[in-house]
């Protein structure tokens, strides 16, 4: 009994100093991240329903949004789908790293098989399409970059 009180009292210790760091960490955060337990932001849905295509810059770092112009200049940036609605999903290599695009499920699957070809020549292209938006997406990701190359995905129902 005496280690398993040991072990719950050290187990409370560590989530106490862990909570305090990560209280600390965030003092001076000027971002306007959310915290995880918020729900996000309202999405424009008028921004996102003409969209049809999605290009990025591939590179080990983040995908680099190019297109459409809401996403332009942004690193892995979070895309809004209309769930039903078809998009086409391409990206060119800039680094000469292998890369490929997969848009995955919650668990990590990967979605009625919609990934791309694997790509190692810098300026060669890749793409996914018909892409049809359902509910369970939830990122799209390089296999070879999972920590650094992906980005959420918004699906929203009109």
């Amino acid at each position: 009994m005496e280690d398993t009180e040991r072990f719950s009292r050290r187990t409370a210790m560590t989530m106490v100093g862990a909570t305090g760091i990560a209280l600390l960490a965030g003092c001076n955060d000027d971002d306007d991240e959310e915290p995880d337990d918020e729900e996000p932001a309202e999405v424009d849905i008028e921004e996102w329903e003409d969209v049809d295509e999605f290009y990025f810059d591939g590179q080990i770092e983040f995908w680099g949004g190019v297109e459409p112009a809401i996403i332009e200049g942004e690193e892995n940036p979070t895309i809004t789908l209309i769930e039903g609605q078809e998009y086409d999903f391409t990206w060119v290599n800039v680094d000469g790293v292998e890369h490929n695009l997969e848009i995955r499920d919650e668990d990590g699957d990967i979605v009625d098989d919609y990934q791309s070809d694997d790509v190692s020549e810098e300026g060669e292209e890749a793409s996914v399409d018909s892409v049809v938006a359902t509910e369970e997406m939830v990122t799209y990701i390089c296999r070879y970059h999972e920590t650094t190359q992906v980005g959420d995905i918004n699906v929203e129902t009109v």
